[in-house]
């Protein structure tokens, strides 16, 4: 029956030259069903009146429509369009709408279950890497991040948004916690079975005035294909460096930059680099993206001996040749790192710092001393990425046509120097990237092989030194980088200042020449 439902909505679509709703993401967020039709559609089950008017329905050509709207004129409610909908969203529209049904729990359960999944269904046919609940006392906010932004994706009523938020901890989860608690942060992995698809996310809650954030980080994707280290945004010359460090025996290589800049799916590519008669163990928390030739070990932050430096001090006795340390958080793990890699054992791990050099800064404040760090033995290769979002090349617009830089001609000439024709920021979105105005995101890299002369620059603790000797040998960073892909018309140039900081930098300042409360500009 629902075969033939099918067959019919699609038959209507093609006749009238409409596009099937099988999403809340085809409709205004802010849309939902109409209270005052709510019951008569419970009843007929196939057709949905929202607020403004549209009529959803699964059966567009049968009478149900007419009858609808014959009721919506009794009741003075206003006809819009009808549109052809698929039964499963017409349901979800329904049930988003339940207020005080006295349902048997299991039967409440199993209904957001299906919820559940469809939420991350439509997050995964949008290519969004977080989906973010932001439930509050009165409402419940769905947003999207998808190319590193965040946008509206449907708003629900706050006890659909509770409850599937209760049954995601409660029965989805590795290990279900007894109680959902929306009252004190919680986090969790969830391992999803979508279509045949074996997905694992992430779950995080953190407690906020009338309400609570739940945010579901969507991790890895079973058969999910890890994109070679050239298909990520690095250089030819960057990979080359990468490639020879994993080739080493022993040592660390260590991974930097925010969260979200695509540090595991990095370290994802650098394992299949690792050859086969290597052992290889990651510690990780969670476990994120499946490495079918590791074996991949689980944290767990709660207990101290499953903690990162606990649980690498036992891989270490399991006759380890490469390790992947998930995170140095902290002194315990960071200790453990520097034991591994300087007994004969090659070391890839993260840190959370802005460049490649900071690594080193970051380290020592962990309580590495500076002679250790400078050690051959210890570091051979850092690395800092970012992503930046590249541009739509059908939809963005010339940069000298905008007001930011009519605005601040002085500063942004001096940055890019004449002429800017070939520059290019944001547009407003097309049809060719979903009306975002980008297509993607690319990664921006610094990658610095740690030789004699580093070494003697970070026993002296002269990182600044160290930076004017790499570039000295033809090393760029990040913000380099950045001017070059801007010149390019890869990148918005406001999109680049939000990475980076300011793209004009003015070393020396005049202040005698300049109102306190000013703007100082280059």
């Amino acid at each position: 029956m629902e075969f033939m439902e099918k067959r019919r909505v699609s038959a209507y679509a093609s006749s009238t030259d409409q596009k099937i709703y099988s999403s809340q993401a085809d409709l205004d967020p802010k849309d939902h069903a109409d209270p005052k039709m709510l019951i008569w559609c419970r009843q007929k089950t196939s057709v949905v009146v929202m607020v403004s008017g549209v009529i959803l329905t699964s059966k567009p050509a049968s009478r149900v429509v007419q009858n609808c709207k014959i009721i919506m004129q009794e009741k003075g409610l206003a006809i819009g369009q009808v549109l052809p909908a698929t039964p499963q969203l017409i349901q979800i529209l329904l049930d988003n709408a339940t207020t005080d049904l006295a349902e048997e729990i299991d039967k409440t359960v199993s209904i957001q279950q299906q919820r559940l999944r469809m939420l991350v269904k439509e997050a995964l046919d949008l290519g969004v890497t977080d989906i973010h609940m932001e439930i509050r006392q009165h409402n419940a906010v769905i947003r999207f991040r998808r190319h590193g932004e965040l946008y509206l994706h449907a708003e629900w009523l706050p006890k659909l948004a509770r409850e599937i938020a209760s049954v995601a901890f409660n029965k989805e989860t590795d290990h279900s916690v007894t109680h959902f608690n929306p009252l004190v942060p919680q986090n969790a992995s969830m391992p999803l079975t979508i279509e045949e698809r074996q997905v694992r996310l992430r779950l995080a809650t953190l407690p906020a005035h009338a309400g609570f954030d739940l945010v579901m980080r969507i991790l890895a994707i079973a058969d999910e294909e890890v994109p070679n280290l050239d298909h990520l945004g690095y250089s030819n010359a960057q990979i080359e460096l990468i490639k020879r460090a994993a080739k080493l025996p022993h040592g660390a290589v260590i991974f930097s930059g925010p969260t979200g800049s695509g540090k595991t799916t990095t370290l994802a590519s650098l394992m299949q680099l690792i050859h086969a008669s290597r052992k290889l163990y990651t510690i990780e928390d969670p476990v994120e993206k499946v490495v079918q030739t590791a074996t991949q070990v689980p944290v767990n932050t709660d207990h101290y001996d499953r903690s990162f430096g606990s649980m690498a001090r036992t891989v270490l006795r399991m006759d380890p040749d490469v390790i992947v340390l998930g995170e140095i958080r902290d002194e315990d793990t960071a200790e453990v790192m520097v034991r591994a890699a300087i007994t004969g054992h090659l070391i890839f791990s993260t840190l959370h710092t802005n460049s490649a050099t900071e690594i080193v800064t970051r380290l020592h404040d962990l309580g590495i001393p500076l002679n250790l760090l400078a050690s051959p033995e210890l570091l051979s290769c850092l690395v800092c990425q970012k992503l930046f979002p590249l541009l739509c090349s059908h939809c963005c617009v010339e940069f000298s046509t905008s007001s930011d830089y009519l605005l601040h001609k002085t500063k942004w000439d001096a940055v890019l120097n004449d002429p800017i024709d070939d520059i290019q920021m944001r547009g407003e979105g097309c049809v060719h990237c979903d009306h975002l105005g980008i297509v993607g995101r690319s990664v921006i890299a610094e990658v610095i092989w740690v030789d004699d002369a580093g070494r003697h620059f970070i026993r002296k603790q002269d990182i600044f030194g160290w930076q004017q000797y790499l570039k000295q040998r033809g090393w760029q960073s990040m913000r380099e980088q950045l001017l070059a892909k801007i010149k390019q018309g890869e990148c918005d140039p406001m999109a680049a200042e939000k990475m980076v900081g300011e793209l004009c930098i003015a070393e020396q300042f005049n202040y005698a020449d300049r109102d306190i409360g000013g703007v100082i500009t280059c």
